[in-house]
């Protein structure tokens, strides 16, 4: 009897740790959940066995492998790749709106206002005239006295026994008469020609200040225009510098915010990995892994350090 009674209280001990392991199997310390990136857990207490679900961009960015024993922290994936590629873009993307900013564009200078023109000064043709006058004057006289003078002559051939003499003087004055009188006119036809040129060349100067005063205004029109232009134009490029800048700092914005999204996965307790499982590829190309952390106790966590430094030790020596 006290045989079967050892042998019923050893049955009831087995059963009961029984029960006990695979409650704990079942049903681990606490529950746990996956953070906003989709790659780590936090958790109250240490689990048996804990899964970490985790993106990466290639396989290498896995940091561990099936089997492997890693320690509190240390790191499970990082995309160095693709940290490295997007690092590299947010340095060329910041220089070219660094530069882009820095360029300066100069706004068109605006045409200066074109000085007026002088009029011409009056003008007066009284010594022309007067030297006309004054021809015209001496050509009445002369034929007055070339009149009296031929009359005179007329006269004097009617006279009976007149000495030849006084005729032949008569004559010789008419003869000089008529001379001033052809010089008279040539200087009457000189004063005049000389007036006709005055007003000659004050129409040309007149034309030609209409004409010097049409170009002048073309020109400023056409200087009006031109700022116009290159107003317009100046406008244009600063618009479109607008647009590069904040088309630059989108992709900048973009770029930070994908560094951001690469976190450095690191195991929050230590073990060793039992499981590594590909779930798929998803639409941005990236991997997803699950990989199964067996979580070690603090005191076996504790043992396995020290007994890993020893046999560092003995290696050593």
């Amino acid at each position: 009897m006290k045989r079967v009674s050892k042998l019923i209280i050893y049955g009831l001990v087995i059963v009961s740790i029984a029960i006990a392991i695979i409650t704990t199997s079942i049903f681990p310390l606490s529950s746990w959940a996956t953070a906003n990136n989709g790659t780590t857990q936090t958790e109250t207490t240490s689990p048996k066995r804990l899964n970490i679900t985790v993106n990466v961009t290639e396989p290498d960015d896995l940091k561990v492998s099936e089997g492997e024993r890693i320690e509190k922290g240390e790191i499970i994936a990082d995309r160095e790749r693709e940290r490295t590629r997007l690092t590299a873009q947010q340095k060329q993307l910041q220089l070219s709106l660094d530069r882009l900013k820095a360029a300066s564009i100069t706004p068109p200078a605006a045409p200066q206002a074109v000085p007026p023109t002088m009029a011409l000064p009056p003008i007066s043709y009284l010594e022309q005239e007067a030297a006309v006058e004054k021809t015209k004057s001496a050509i009445a006289s002369i034929e007055s006295e070339l009149e009296l003078k031929q009359q005179e002559i007329s006269y004097l051939k009617g006279v009976k026994n007149l000495d030849p003499i006084i005729l032949e003087h008569e004559q010789a004055k008419l003869k000089q008469l008529k001379l001033s009188h052809t010089t008279a006119v040539r200087e009457y036809q000189l004063a005049m020609g000389k007036m006709q040129t005055a007003k000659s060349d004050r129409s040309y100067k007149e034309y030609q200040a209409s004409i010097n005063t049409a170009r002048r205004v073309e020109e400023q029109n056409q200087a009006r225009l031109n700022y116009q232009r290159q107003l317009a134009e100046y406008e244009q490029r600063v618009t479109d510098r607008e647009f590069q800048v904040t088309q630059l700092q989108e992709k900048l914005n973009n770029v930070d915010n994908a560094i951001a999204t690469l976190a450095v996965i690191k195991s929050p307790y230590s073990g060793t990995v039992r499981r590594i499982k590909w779930l798929g590829q998803s639409a941005d190309g990236t991997l997803t892994a699950q990989v199964t952390l067996m979580v070690e106790s603090d005191r076996e966590a504790e043992r396995i350090r020290r007994r890993e430094q020893r046999n560092s030790l003995s290696q050593q020596q």
